[in-house]
């Protein structure tokens, strides 16, 4: 599996109650509006001028964790709930990706900040996290909690209404007990296989059962490692 080093914001849900006129409300949003711009040049300044420093953390878990922090801290100055992700350089080039870690009312900030990245060699800027290739998928096991998952051992089943997709996943012993901690973890197989943006966007709901003992059900599976090609294939159709 791709190797990834990971940094969350933590995500601060605040509840206000209050009344504003409809000017206000225009005003806030024109002031949030500049804050952001001018939070995500300074965000891009402050790399700019630290990127040669963080270029070097190549097996030293260490000062990746430190560099992360720092970086989050940074990301953090935009808007709480985005994560970032360093990956070990490939060709001289590191992938710094940007994620909402799976927030939909953050993929249009990540789209903004990643469509403003200075170009700077040796870096490579992504939005959102990326689909791991088919081998990694074929290699990939997950541990959760006591529950270990391999998309080969996994099956799904697409649901079609109309031009929307929903998908039922099916994972060995599953229980009651423990079907929060396994759709977790296969939710976070889900965002690797399809990438973050497709897991999100592109699939209405999952929904996480045990295998049926019907053979007739069984043989309408799909292995879970093949969900990304129909996925794909899903959405060329119905485009």
């Amino acid at each position: 599996m791709k190797k990834r080093l990971f940094a969350y914001a933590l995500l601060i849900l605040v509840g206000l109650s209050y009344c504003t006129t409809t000017t206000d409300k225009e005003n806030n949003k024109t002031v949030e509006a500049f804050e952001n711009e001018d939070s995500i040049e300074s965000f891009w300044k402050w790399f700019s001028k630290n990127q040669t420093r963080f270029r070097d953390f190549k097996g030293n878990p260490t000062k990746s964790d430190i560099y992360l922090n720092e970086i989050l801290a940074e990301g953090r100055k935009i808007k709480d709930g985005l994560a970032f992700e360093l990956e070990l350089p490939k060709e001289g080039t590191i992938n710094l990706t940007v994620s909402a870690n799976g927030d939909t009312s953050l993929f249009s900030k990540v789209q903004e900040i990643v469509s403003k990245a200075p170009k700077i060699q040796g870096w490579r800027v992504l939005a959102f996290r990326q689909r791991i290739s088919e081998s990694q998928v074929t290699d990939m096991v997950l541990k959760t909690g006591n529950h270990t998952l391999d998309p080969k051992q996994i099956a799904f089943l697409p649901i079609i209404s109309g031009k929307t997709l929903d998908i039922i996943v099916y994972v060995p012993d599953i229980t009651e007990e423990n079907r929060n901690e396994v759709a977790n973890g296969s939710l976070m197989l889900l965002d690797n296989i399809l990438g973050e943006y497709d897991c999100v966007k592109k699939v209405r709901s999952y929904d996480f059962q045990s295998f049926p003992s019907d053979k007739r059900q069984l043989l309408q599976l799909q292995p879970l490692t093949e969900i990304a090609k129909y996925v794909d294939a899903f959405h060329a159709d119905i485009k």
